[in-house]
C-alpha cells in the first residue's frame, strides 16, 4: 500500500491528535466552535490521566517519526507548534501537575456562560447542554478533591476558594435569568436543578479547599528547573533564567527613568505619584463604567485604519460585559468567539465593577485602575488592536491551518496584546497626549512587576507581602490591587509573557525592519506577523526573517 505524501500525513496525523485533544479536554473543542463536544467535561480520574499520558507519548513518537524536512515552511512551522504541543501537555501531567497543587488551573471547565451567551443554537438545546455539564460537576469535583494533596499554601487556596465560590454563585445569581422566554417547563426545571446541584457542590469543595491551607504561605513556588520547562514547553524559549531575568529588569529600569522623565515634562517639580493619583482621580462612575468603554471602542478602531496600523479583517464588533463573578481576580478580559465557531460570532470584553460589599476606600482604589487614561489602555489590550484583532485574523485567516488556529502559546497572545499599548502610543495615535504615555508607561511597569515577581517568587523565594510591596514601589499601585497582582502570581507563573512576549515582539520587529529597509510597513509586519495563528515566538523568527539569529530575546 503506497504511503501518503508528507504533507497529506502531517496533515492527518495533527488532524488526528488534536481531536484526541479534545476528546480528553472536551470543553476546549466545544469553545473553538465544535459542538458535538458540548455538554461535556474533562475526566480527569487517574485512569483517565494516565491513558492520556500514553496517548501524549504515542502521538509524540508518531510525529517525530516524520520527515519535517521535506514540509513545506508553513507546514514545518505547524509541525514545530503540534510538537510543542504535545510537549507541553505532557510537561503539565508530569512535572507541573496541576491537579495535585493547583486548583485554579481548573475552575474554567465549569464555565457554561458560552452556552448560554453565544446564539448558536436555539436556547432550549444549549440549556440542555449546560444542564449537562453542570449535572457532571459534583463528580468533576471529587476527581479534584482526591487529587489534590492534603497542604498546600495558603495563597493559592485563598484565590481558590474565591474562584470556586464565585462560580457557586454565577450559577445560582447570574445563571438565574437564563431561561426568560423559556415556556418548556421540563427545560427550565432540569437546568435549574442542575445549576443548584453544581452550586452546592462547588460549596462543599470549597469548604474542603479551606482545610488545605495549611501548608501556610509558601508552597507555591515551583522553583528553577519547572520554570524553565515552562518556558521551553509553553513558548519555545530555550535561555537561562538569569539571562531572562537581567533583560526583565533593564526594562523595567528603562520604563521607570522614562516615566519619571516624561513625569517632569507634564508637571515639572511634582513626583510621578502625584500625577498619577491625579490621572486616577479622573475616573467614571461605579454606573457608569460599563457603558463609558463601550463608547470608547469605535474611537479607537477607527484609528486602526486612520493610520494604517493594522488590517482589521471583519465588521464584528465585541460586546462590553461586567466580568463574571469566578473571574474577578482580573481587572479585564476578553472572552472572544471560538475561531471554528460557524453559526455565533458574539464575543465578549469583561470589565470588572466595584463590588458591593466594598468600603469607599477600597471602591475608589478600584476605580481609580479605571480612569479614562487606564480604560482606554486596557481597551487598546484587550479589542482593539489587541486580543479582539488577533482572534478576527485567526478565525478570518486564509487557510491557516487547523493546528496554528488551536495551538497558541501564552507568549504571543499577551504579548501582542501588551505590545500594542506601547505600539499605539508610537503612532499618530499618541501625538500630544502626554498623560496617555505615562499611563501605558504605567500598564508597563505593571507587566514589568508580574515578571520580576514571577521569576523571584518561584526560583528565588520571594513572599506575597514583599512582591506586593514590589507592585507598590515599582507600579506606583494602592495597596489593594498591588496584592491581588502578587496573589495571581501564586497560581500564574506564566504570567510574566506579558512582557516576555512584547519584548520578543519588539526585537522580531526591529530584526524584520532591518531586513525590509525601504520595503518595511508597520501595517505589512502585523499583517505577517498575525498571518500564523499564535505560535511560540522563536518559531516565527525562521519564517520572518532571513537570518534569525541565536536568540529570540
Amino acid at each position: 500500500m503506497p504511503q501518503p505524501e508528507p504533507e497529506t500525513a502531517f496533515q492527518n496525523l495533527s488532524q488526528r491528535l488534536i481531536k484526541e485533544h479534545w476528546g480528553f479536554y472536551p470543553t476546549a473543542g466545544s469553545r473553538i466552535g465544535q459542538h458535538e463536544y458540548d455538554g461535556r467535561l474533562p475526566d480527569l480520574s487517574p485512569t483517565q490521566t494516565s491513558r492520556r499520558e500514553g496517548e501524549l507519548r504515542r502521538g509524540l513518537t508518531e510525529l517525530q517519526s516524520l520527515d519535517a524536512s521535506s514540509l513545506d515552511e508553513s507546514s514545518r512551522m505547524s509541525y514545530q507548534i503540534m510538537e510543542l504541543f504535545l510537549r507541553r501537555e505532557l510537561f503539565i501531567f508530569n512535572d507541573l501537575k496541576p491537579l495535585e497543587n493547583n486548583p485554579m488551573r481548573h475552575t474554567g471547565y465549569l464555565n457554561v456562560s458560552g452556552y448560554i451567551l453565544r446564539d448558536y443554537a436555539p436556547l432550549e438545546d444549549r440549556l440542555r447542554f449546560a444542564a449537562e455539564a453542570m449535572k457532571q460537576a459534583p463528580d468533576f469535583l471529587e476527581v479534584l478533591n482526591s487529587a489534590l494533596a492534603d497542604s498546600l499554601s495558603s495563597h493559592v487556596v485563598d484565590m481558590s476558594v474565591e474562584s470556586y465560590s464565585g462560580m457557586a454563585r454565577f450559577y445560582r445569581v447570574d445563571l438565574a435569568d437564563a431561561t426568560q422566554g423559556v415556556t418548556d417547563t421540563e427545560i427550565v426545571n432540569e437546568f435549574n436543578q442542575a445549576r443548584e446541584t453544581a452550586a452546592s457542590a462547588l460549596d462543599r469543595f470549597a469548604d474542603r479547599l479551606k482545610g488545605r491551607g495549611n501548608g501556610g504561605p509558601g508552597g507555591f513556588a515551583i522553583g528553577p528547573e519547572l520554570y524553565s520547562g515552562m518556558l521551553a514547553t509553553g513558548e519555545g524559549l530555550d535561555a537561562p533564567l538569569s539571562q531572562i531575568s537581567a533583560i526583565g529588569q533593564v526594562n523595567l529600569e528603562d520604563n521607570l527613568a522614562q516615566i519619571k522623565e516624561l513625569a517632569q515634562r507634564i508637571a515639572p517639580g511634582r513626583s510621578v505619584i502625584e500625577i498619577v493619583e491625579e490621572i486616577g482621580r479622573n475616573h467614571p462612575n461605579a454606573e457608569d463604567l460599563i457603558p463609558e468603554t463601550r463608547n470608547m471602542l469605535e474611537e479607537i478602531r477607527q484609528s486602526l485604519i486612520d493610520f494604517d496600523v493594522i488590517s482589521v479583517p471583519s465588521e464584528d464588533r465585541c460586546q462590553v460585559i461586567e466580568t463574571p463573578t469566578y473571574m474577578r481576580y482580573a481587572f479585564a478580559a476578553m472572552d472572544s468567539a471560538g475561531a471554528l465557531e460557524t453559526k455565533a460570532k458574539e464575543s465578549f470584553y469583561y470589565v470588572t465593577p466595584v463590588e458591593d460589599d466594598w468600603n469607599h476606600k477600597q471602591r475608589e482604589e478600584w476605580l481609580s485602575n479605571f480612569n479614562y487614561d487606564t480604560l482606554k489602555i486596557i481597551s487598546i489590550h484587550e479589542v482593539y488592536p489587541g486580543h479582539f484583532v488577533h482572534h478576527l485574523h485567526n478565525r478570518y485567516g486564509k487557510e491557516l491551518p487547523l493546528v496554528n488556529r488551536v495551538a497558541t502559546a501564552y507568549s504571543f497572545t499577551e504579548g501582542w496584546a501588551h505590545y500594542t499599548e506601547q505600539m499605539m502610543l508610537e503612532t499618530k495615535y499618541g501625538d500630544n497626549q502626554p498623560r496617555l504615555l505615562l499611563t501605558q508607561l504605567l500598564e508597563a511597569l505593571v507587566r514589568n512587576c508580574r515578571y520580576i515577581c514571577s521569576l523571584r517568587m518561584h526560583t528565588d523565594g520571594m513572599t506575597l507581602e514583599e512582591a506586593t510591596k514590589f507592585f507598590m514601589e515599582n507600579a506606583y499601585m494602592a495597596e489593594l490591587p498591588a496584592r491581588r497582582e502578587a496573589l495571581r502570581g501564586t497560581f500564574d507563573p506564566g504570567y510574566l509573557n506579558y512582557t516576555l512576549g512584547k519584548l520578543m515582539i519588539l526585537k522580531l520587529r526591529e530584526d524584520f525592519k532591518r531586513e525590509q529597509s525601504s520595503a518595511y510597513s508597520l501595517k505589512g509586519f502585523h499583517d505577517r506577523l498575525l498571518a500564523f495563528g499564535g505560535p511560540a515566538l522563536p518559531l516565527l523568527r525562521p519564517v520572518l526573517l532571513k537570518n534569525p539569529g541565536d536568540s529570540a530575546l
